[in-house]
């Protein structure tokens, strides 16, 4: 495989961590264990902590080291995500800047959405490592926004799993044969045979945040 694959969540970590995102974002609070395991039929209080551990040491949740009784009287440790409050997360929106010939400033008061400005429910975001869409302007360390579906036309930017890992590639499906390109020249693209592999779509991409 490339060195810029992107080995992260398991598909069962993504969806539990869909569910922690979305439970905060709709109630203001983060769910029990029991409601973690509830959703996903994970019987053992235990078997929910393995995935939180993982999720935790992967960076995409924090969690309180002390213990916190919630309004149902379950225990759990606190959970949050960066950048995750009720409601989603927005930024105050003051109004328009020139990049080219300078306008005149009018003051606004509104805020940016980023669940609006993507125009999806169902997004989530994943960090960029290497330069193999550095073409299309994705760059190592970009965040990029993505709309969880299972398939794909051809030419999209997608996130696609091959057996165990992940990779952020343009899609084609011709002749029965996946080719994952690259947007970078001096790299070949992924030719992968789904009889001889296991390839699945996992979503496309609708954005890009960069830190500058």
């Amino acid at each position: 495989m490339p060195s810029d694959t992107m080995t992260t969540l398991t598909p069962k970590q993504q969806q539990i961590f869909e569910f922690i995102r979305n439970y905060i974002e709709e109630n203001g609070y983060p769910p029990a264990i029991r409601d973690i395991g509830n959703a996903f039929e994970i019987v053992s209080p235990n078997g929910v902590m393995c995935h939180l551990r993982a999720l935790q040491k992967k960076g995409f949740i924090h969690r309180d080291e002390k213990s916190q009784t919630n309004n149902r009287g379950g225990r759990a440790r606190a959970i949050t995500i960066p950048g995750v409050s009720a409601g989603g997360f927005s930024l105050p929106l003051l109004g328009k800047v020139a990049a080219g010939t300078a306008i005149e400033a009018m003051e606004q008061n509104d805020r940016l959405e980023l669940k609006d400005l993507f125009g999806a429910d169902n997004l989530y975001a994943l960090q960029v490592r290497g330069t193999s869409m550095i073409e299309s302007q994705i760059a190592d360390g970009d965040y990029v926004v993505i709309k969880r579906q299972e398939h794909a036309d051809n030419g999209e930017k997608v996130v696609a799993m091959i057996d165990q890992a992940m990779t952020l590639k343009k899609f084609y499906n011709k002749h029965g044969q996946i080719r994952l390109e690259p947007c970078n020249c001096t790299m070949d693209p992924i030719i992968v045979d789904p009889s001889q592999n296991t390839v699945s779509v996992l979503g496309v991409l609708v954005g890009v945040i960069r830190r500058c």
